[in-house]
């Protein structure tokens, strides 16, 4: 093999590389990140209030310094503008910590575990009901949108139940057997009261969500 091959060949994979670390930390649909959304400012949103910064004050590292060591560990932080990434606007303009409607407390909504969801998602559905299967992850900032959107929907709907699967990466299982190869969440599965699969919406897409809604319900 000739120096030009061999160099072709490396050239190859670092693209492929790269590519693939990009679906992992772009996988909702965002801009290319500088590191990785945590946990650590969503789980506080809806207990903080948001402060001037427009991020959950409980976890804004510009108001406090001192926070930075712990998003940084985790790796959840954009040196170019000194910031942990899942706080970064400039990166993500769409970004929002404004608390999200709840759903009553007798809504039929729950997490289903990776061990179950990989058996079949007619093993997760509601016996009886319309049902939503919400494949989410917490880097995901439409994912957080379309949460809003189903609580509100449950607050209506009492006959209508949602099942919420969380994905870790790219590379979990569940990524790998139900989305197909796309990179774009939430992804929403809505099926039938006779557990008949009516469609899929990819991403935050309100619209289709509630055409897919009245054809399960008709």
């Amino acid at each position: 093999m000739n120096v030009v091959n061999i160099r072709e060949q490396y050239t190859s994979i670092i693209s492929a590389v790269i590519g693939v670390s990009m679906l992992l930390f772009t996988g909702c649909g965002g801009s290319n990140p500088h590191g990785r959304f945590s946990a650590l400012t969503v789980n506080t949103s809806q207990q903080s209030e948001v402060c001037e910064h427009k991020v959950p004050a409980s976890a804004c590292t510009r108001c406090d310094p001192s926070r930075e060591a712990t998003f940084k560990k985790v790796n959840d932080w954009c040196e170019p503008h000194h910031v942990p990434e899942s706080q970064c606007y400039p990166c993500h303009p769409d970004l929002s910590f404004e608390p999200l409607p709840q759903p009553p407390a007798d809504a039929d909504i729950k997490s289903v575990s990776a061990e179950k969801a990989l058996k079949g998602l007619e093993k997760v559905i509601a016996k009886g009901k319309v049902t939503v299967v919400d494949f989410w992850a917490i880097w995901c900032i439409p994912c957080r949108k379309t949460e809003g959107d189903l609580n509100l929907l449950l607050t209506h709907n009492m006959k209508l139940a949602v099942r919420k699967i969380e994905l870790k990466d790219w590379d979990d299982p569940l990524a790998t057997k139900y989305l197909g190869g796309t990179a774009k969440l939430p992804l929403l599965v809505v099926f039938n009261a006779k557990g008949e699969e009516i469609g899929r919406v990819n991403g935050h897409n309100p619209k289709a969500l509630e055409s897919l809604l009245n054809d399960a319900e008709n």
